[in-house]
């Protein structure tokens, strides 16, 4: 039986939204954790002169992604033996919707720090219970909460994995898993009241020294906010061997209005 998955690719650079791409805010649109991964996996699938990491990954949401079939264009911006720049832009319609860029930077053996570790649960310690509601039994991303809670605001740190492909059939690239996770960190960490704000994020940035190892990622998040609309989530990304990255993401606050 096969996984279930985000995406089926319909051509080199067309893919159309399957289930899980679902929008969490509105049903109509594809959800943020599904079109970073998407955006993830054109800049992987882009090959490189020498081996190398990605670094930095940005990625802005221009306007919502319609549940429809969408293309991929890729165009590199430097393309060197020890760096290379590059961005990708998901259309729709013709029209840009979301971009992302990354930075790409040689792999070399260096003196590596001492490995660094949050001293929280790992995933099998904890029980089954999600960061949202929405991403509860059965959803091919499963969140495990190991600090926080839904029901009370403040910082929150979980653990996710992925029993679905990205793109149907074809293994899911590290750097898609950390940005799909990175994606999610808002919701234990969140700092106004579920069901009257909202807290989409419309943007996402990775700073990375590896891909994370394994399927498991830990991300714990802090949300920060001065009252003015606007928030923005710090969170620290690691894995079973330990701390591999850090992520930032801007949310757009707003009531939300009564039916």
């Amino acid at each position: 039986m096969s996984k279930p998955a985000f995406y089926r690719q319909v051509d080199e650079a067309r893919f159309e939204p399957l289930v899980p791409a679902t929008g969490s805010w509105n049903r109509k649109h594809q959800n943020g954790v599904a079109v970073a991964g998407l955006l993830a996996h054109a800049l992987e699938a882009t090959p490189t002169r020498s081996p190398m990491a990605t670094t930095r990954l940005t990625v802005d949401i221009m306007r919502p992604v319609p549940f429809q079939p969408v293309e991929t264009r890729v165009r590199l911006i430097r393309d060197g033996a020890r760096m290379q720049l590059i961005d990708a832009e998901i259309l729709a319609d013709g029209a840009v919707v979301a971009r992302a860029s990354a930075m790409r930077v040689r792999s070399e053996a260096t003196p590596a720090a001492a490995d660094l570790t949050l001293g929280l649960p790992l995933p099998e310690d904890l029980p089954a219970n999600p960061v949202t509601s929405v991403l509860g039994t059965g959803h091919p991303m499963e969140t495990r909460l190991a600090r926080g809670s839904m029901r009370e605001l403040g910082p929150g740190g979980f653990w996710t994995t992925f029993n679905a492909d990205l793109v149907d059939g074809l293994p899911m690239p590290g750097l898609a898993r950390a940005a799909m996770a990175a994606d999610v960190a808002s919701a234990p960490s969140t700092i106004v009241e579920r069901g009257k704000w909202s807290f989409a994020n419309v943007d996402l940035s990775l700073y990375l020294t590896r891909a994370p190892i394994g399927d498991w990622v830990l991300c714990d998040a802090v949300t920060l906010s001065d009252g003015a609309g606007v928030g923005l989530v710090n969170t620290v990304l690691a894995d079973r061997t330990g701390v591999f990255g850090r992520a930032h993401q801007t949310l757009f606050l707003a009531p939300i209005e009564a039916a």
